[in-house]
C-alpha cells in the first residue's frame, strides 16, 4: 500500500523527529486524496513518516513511533495493513493520477519490469516456492557428519513494475505472484510473471497517445507481454532469447545465436555511454561519484540489423559486447536485444535498455534498505 507514497514529490521542512502530525501538512494534504478515513489516513502518515525521516532498515516499530506526540503499539499498525480491503481496492490510484496530473514536460514514460524474490524461511509458509538447487556440489570428507545442517528456504515472489516519466517522477507498483496450489485453494485465477507484467502495462494510468517504453529483462520476452505493448501502441526492448529463430521455411531457420559463430564478419560499430549525458540521463539517479567529465564512459561494440523473427515478427535485432577482442568474445559475453522500434539508431537502443537498471536501484531501496516486506509479516 505505501509503495507509491515512497517517491512523492512532496518533502516535509521538518526537524529530524516529528513531535506532532500537524507538523507534515502537505503530506497530509497529500495523503487526503486517498479518500480513506482520518483513521487511515493517521496510520498512513506514520508509515510515510518513518520511511522518509528514518535512515537504516525500517520496521512497524519504527513507523509506530514516527509521532512522537501520538505513538501506537507496533501490533496496531500491523492489524491495519493486514486487512484484506486492502487487497480489494486500490487506494494507490489516485495518488498515481495526481502526480501524472503534475507532469508538465511532455516526452517519453519508461516502463521497467522486473521480478523480486523475499525469502521465508518454513516448509508451512503460505505462497511460497522453492527455486531450487541450481548446482550439485560435490559432498567434501567429513561434511555428512558436520551437525551444523542447512536450512532450506521458500520464496515469497512478485513481479515489479517502475514507471519514470519525463521529468523524472518515479511510480512503482507490483502484482504478487500467487502460486497455483495457493489460487486452487482462495479460487483466484492464477497468473504467471509474464502475465502478471502483461496486465500492469494494459492499466498503466496514461493517455492513449501518451508515448511509452517497456523493458524488461529476458523472463519477460514473452507473446503475452509484447501483445499488451501491441495493444498499447507501446515500444518493447527486451533481451531475446537465444533460443529463437528467424522466419523461414521449416527444418532451415538459423537461431540467432548463430550469428555469433563468426563475430568478425559482422558490421560493427563502437558505442560510447555515459550515464551522466545523453537522451535519457534524466531518467537516471546517480551518484555524485558517476557524474563529471572525468568519468570513463563504457564501450560497447554493436551490430545491429532488421529481420524477420518467428513468431513476434518484424523487429531490430541488436548484438553488443563489451570485449574489445572479438575474436575471443563468446556467446555468454555478448547481449542480444530485440525491440519492435525499428527505427531506432543502435547507441539509442543501448542507451535505452541501459535505464532497466534503474529498477534494480529501486527493490533495493524497497526491500533491501527499507525492509518494505516486513510491514505486512
Amino acid at each position: 500500500m505505501t509503495s507509491c507514497l515512497l517517491f512523492s514529490p512532496f518533502t516535509l521542512k521538518a526537524p529530524p523527529m516529528i513531535i506532532v502530525a500537524e507538523v507534515a501538512p502537505k503530506l497530509k494534504t497529500f495523503l487526503s486524496h486517498t479518500g480513506l478515513k482520518p483513521l487511515a489516513q493517521a496510520m498512513m502518515l506514520r508509515i510515510v513518516l518513518a520511511f522518509i525521516m528514518h535512515r537504516g532498515r525500517m520496521s512497524c516499530s519504527a513507523a509506530a513511533g514516527a509521532i512522537a506526540a501520538e505513538p501506537i503499539h507496533r501490533g496496531e499498525l500491523t492489524r491495519f495493513l493486514a486487512r484484506p480491503r486492502w487487497q480489494k481496492h486500490d487506494f494507490n490510484e489516485p495518488l498515481m493520477r495526481m502526480l501524472l496530473a503534475k507532469e508538465k514536460k511532455r516526452g517519453k514514460f519508461l516502463f521497467l519490469i522486473d521480478a523480486t524474490l523475499v525469502s521465508q524461511a518454513g516448509k508451512k509458509t503460505q505462497n511460497t516456492f522453492s527455486t531450487g538447487n541450481r548446482t550439485r556440489r560435490k559432498i567434501k570428507k567429513g561434511f555428512r557428519y558436520n551437525k551444523k545442517k542447512v536450512v532450506r528456504k521458500n520464496v515469497h515472489s512478485f513481479t515489479f513494475g517502475l514507471l519514470i516519466t519525463p521529468s523524472g517522477i518515479r511510480i512503482p507498483m507490483q502484482i504478487p505472484h500467487r502460486t497455483k496450489e495457493y489460487c486452487q485453494e482462495h479460487g483466484i485465477e492464477h497468473m504467471t510473471t509474464a502475465e502478471a507484467a502483461a496486465e500492469m502495462v494494459r492499466t498503466l494510468p496514461l493517455d492513449d497517445d501518451a508515448e511509452v517504453v517497456v523493458l524488461g529483462d529476458t523472463a519477460y520476452e514473452s507473446e503475452v507481454v509484447e501483445k499488451a505493448c501491441e495493444d498499447k501502441g507501446y515500444t518493447w526492448v527486451f533481451p531475446a532469447n537465444p533460443e529463437r529463430v528467424y522466419e523461414g521455411p521449416t527444418g532451415q531457420r538459423a537461431k540467432l545465436r548463430s550469428r555469433l559463430k563468426d563475430w568478425t564478419s559482422l558490421s560493427l560499430k563502437t558505442i560510447r555511454l555515459r550515464a551522466s549525458t545523453g537522451k535519457y540521463a534524466d531518467y537516471r539517479r546517480l551518484s555524485k561519484w558517476r557524474v563529471g567529465p572525468k568519468m570513463k564512459p563504457r564501450v560497447y561494440y554493436a551490430h545491429q540489423e532488421r529481420r524477420q523473427v518467428r513468431s513476434v515478427g518484424d523487429v531490430q535485432i541488436v548484438f553488443s559486447t563489451m570485449k574489445p577482442d572479438l575474436a575471443k568474445a563468446t556467446p555468454g559475453d555478448v547481449k542480444i536485444l530485440m525491440t519492435n522500434a525499428v527505427w531506432l539508431s543502435v547507441s539509442e537502443v543501448l542507451e535505452l535498455y541501459s535505464v532497466r537498471w534503474q529498477i534494480e536501484i529501486t527493490q533495493a531501496e524497497c526491500v533491501s534498505r527499507t525492509s518494505l516486506y516486513r510491514l505486512a509479516a
